[in-house]
């Protein structure tokens, strides 16, 4: 009797501990939220308390930054054949209005077999990776990842030619 009563004790304390962490990732939630919306700068549309060339500016900086990643996400669409949609995270601006703050595009990377193809799909996911002036993290180590693909596939190509 007495396994019985520790497994039943355990299997308390077990739930108790459960319990109290789900409150406190409730808890922490909460808290991020509320920062969260205390961070967001807060602009009435219907009363006047901004400065009207603070809020042209911010609305311009909002359209110019729009403006620039639709651009960027373009040219990698454009060079590479992607395999999904231009994907965008957007922002409201003061506005109201949507803008595009991010993005990405999934590039197609799969590797025909004929090797002469292959280096033909090296270079052009090499090219639409590292064509937009402004490059990201991802669109550095696509471009790296390509350079090492087409370094292994020239390798293997002389180790062809040795052998033969």
């Amino acid at each position: 009797m007495e396994l019985k009563s520790d497994y039943l004790s355990a299997s308390t304390i077990y739930a108790q501990l459960a319990q109290k962490k789900s409150e406190l990732a409730s808890i922490d939630k909460k808290e991020f939220e509320k920062s969260a919306f205390e961070k967001k700068d807060k602009v009435v549309l219907g009363e006047k308390n901004y400065d009207e060339s603070d809020y042209s500016r911010v609305v311009e900086k909002f359209k110019s930054k729009d403006k620039e990643i639709r651009n960027h996400e373009q040219i990698h669409a454009n060079l590479g054949k992607s395999s999904s949609p231009i994907n965008y995270n957007y922002q409201m601006g003061p506005d109201g209005k949507l803008y595009a703050m991010g993005g990405y595009v999934k590039l197609d990377v799969s590797m025909p077999t004929d090797p002469k193809a292959a280096m033909a799909k090296i270079e052009q996911i090499k090219k639409a990776s590292s064509s937009p002036d402004d490059l990201s993290a991802a669109d550095l180590g696509i471009a790296q990842t390509a350079n090492l693909n087409k370094m292994l596939l020239l390798s293997l190509k002389g180790d062809e030619n040795e052998n033969r």
